[in-house]
């Protein structure tokens, strides 16, 4: 990820990546990228 603010959340899926009928998502996430 470029440097800079970022929101991740995961949503599950079944077994050929399809999301479930009544979506299962985490929180939201924000992660800060600094310069290595």
């Amino acid at each position: 990820l470029p440097p800079g603010e970022h929101t991740l959340q995961l949503l599950l899926a079944n077994y050929v990546h399809i999301p479930h009928e009544q979506p299962v998502m985490s929180e939201p996430v924000t992660i800060t990228v600094t310069e290595p």
